[in-house]
């Protein structure tokens, strides 16, 4: 009788939370996720970084974190210009994020390549 040796690690919970203007992405062992967007003006927000810990990536978390801004955006009525790179790929490729979507303003205005935007402190 042959014994089997495989061990199956258990999914790990993923814990979204809202704090501020930003979503994150928490599992026991500490943040693996996050998005952050900027009020422009009393109708318009810029995404301006999206992270995902790359052992955490390929799970499609970086899409989800986008769209829970987006259905923010929706409840609330307001526009998004995607600066951070993520979100603009996405926005381009997604025509469903059209109706939160201002391309009349440039995302360039609004984006700082030198800064993570990161909601979280970084130890």
């Amino acid at each position: 009788m042959e014994t089997d040796n495989t061990f199956h690690e258990a999914e790990e919970e993923i814990v979204l939370q809202k704090q501020g203007n930003a979503f994150i992405l928490n599992t026991l062992s500490g943040t693996v996720g996050e998005i952050t967007y900027k009020l422009v003006d009393t109708d318009t927000w810029v995404i301006d970084h999206t992270y995902v810990d790359p052992r955490y990536r390929g799970r499609q978390l970086g899409k989800q974190l986008l769209d829970m801004v987006v259905q923010e955006a929706r409840d609330k009525g307001r526009k998004i210009i995607p600066s951070c790179s993520f979100a603009l790929e996405e926005f381009k490729k997604n025509a469903t994020y059209a109706d939160v979507w201002d391309n009349d303003q440039s995302a360039s205005e609004f984006s700082d390549t030198y800064s993570s935007g990161s909601a979280i402190t970084r130890r």
